[in-house]
């Protein structure tokens, strides 16, 4: 039914082409979805290595459309490429055309049961490195056909553009055609090593932080203000080292370089570090996965939404710092 559906829509769509363009070759699919993904990437480049074409495939493909429909489809802006206002009805139908393509793609797969399936999961670099890549041997038991992309990215994603099928993030993205899913909440505690506090001396209250160094995140690099959480414990800390890697961050504290304030999957168990003032001090994030609202449906999307809930509601303590490492499945 899907499959017929998708065939009327297209066939629909191409002959209200032809008939507002006789005597011209009707748009193709290929065209169309070069289009579609230079409005999304906002630049030829970025949309041609999306598709895996020449920079001038893309070109001659988007001049041969705008010369089928006789309109011009595209500006270029110190933004980027943006789509003309009256090209985006026409976008619209293509993006309509997408969604039932991927479903179509998606109920094929389903039926073909060794046919393997991509989906890329975008978050940062802690809780990418630090924790989901330590629960990827019991993915398979939630999406068996699935490989698993993770992408670690210190931005906001954009889903639109498909530079992710899946975004988990530490905020709300809140934007047009995502579905948002609260699904955990982590906490950050203060951590040090030994050798600082044989140094510096174990600060007793907050007020005693004052006297204390830190290492943290570059402040001119951060694209994510969720991650600006040394704020919620001090002002004006006196930062001894910067880095936009948390890995690095967590090294530097672990060599007695300074103070780091870390995620409990971060911090908990690495050698040379200790939980400091866990009693009197820690600040906490949400953690949430987006989708696409028109790819939620998808099987392969659904088993990765369905490993990461089962993995955050098992973890949920040692995310939270009750517990001190990972336990079994």
């Amino acid at each position: 039914m899907q499959c017929v559906f998708v065939g009327v829509f297209a066939s629909r769509f191409r002959r209200g082409i032809q008939s507002a363009h006789m005597g011209k070759d009707p748009a193709k699919w290929d065209d169309l979805r070069v289009f579609l993904e230079v409005a999304r990437q906002g630049s030829v480049h970025a949309a041609a290595k999306r598709l895996k074409l020449d920079h001038s495939t893309v070109c001659r493909r988007i001049d041969k459309l705008e010369s089928i429909l006789s309109v011009k489809l595209l500006d270029r802006t110190r933004k980027g490429i943006v789509v003309r206002e009256e090209a985006q009805n026409l976008l619209k139908h293509i993006e309509q055309m997408d969604v039932h393509a991927t479903s179509l793609e998606d109920a094929v797969t389903r039926e073909t049961s060794d046919v393997e399936q991509i989906v890329r999961v975008a978050t940062m670099e802690g809780i990418a490195s630090r924790y989901l890549a330590r629960r990827l041997h019991v993915f398979s038991q939630f999406a068996p056909n699935v490989k698993l992309e993770l992408v670690s990215i210190a931005q906001a994603v954009d889903l639109s553009r498909k530079e992710a099928d899946i975004f988990l993030s530490f905020f709300n993205p809140n934007a047009p055609g995502l579905r948002s899913t609260l699904y955990s909440t982590f906490n950050l505690y203060l951590y040090a090593s030994p050798e600082y506090i044989r140094h510096h001396g174990l600060p007793r209250s907050r007020g005693d932080l004052n006297n204390h160094v830190f290492v943290g995140y570059i402040e001119d690099l951060l694209a994510i203000n969720a991650v600006k959480w040394l704020d919620d414990i001090i002002a004006a800390p006196k930062m001894s080292f910067h880095s936009n890697s948390i890995i690095a961050q967590c090294s530097a504290a672990a060599c007695g370089l300074g103070i780091a304030l870390l995620p409990t999957f971060v911090g908990a168990g690495v050698e040379g570090l200790q939980r400091i003032l866990s009693d009197q001090i820690f600040t906490s994030r949400e953690i949430w996965v987006s989708v696409r609202t028109e790819q939620s449906h998808l099987t392969r999307i659904k088993g990765v939404i369905q490993f990461l809930k089962h993995i955050f509601h098992h973890d949920q303590e040692f995310l939270l710092g009750r517990a001190d490492k990972l336990s079994e499945f």
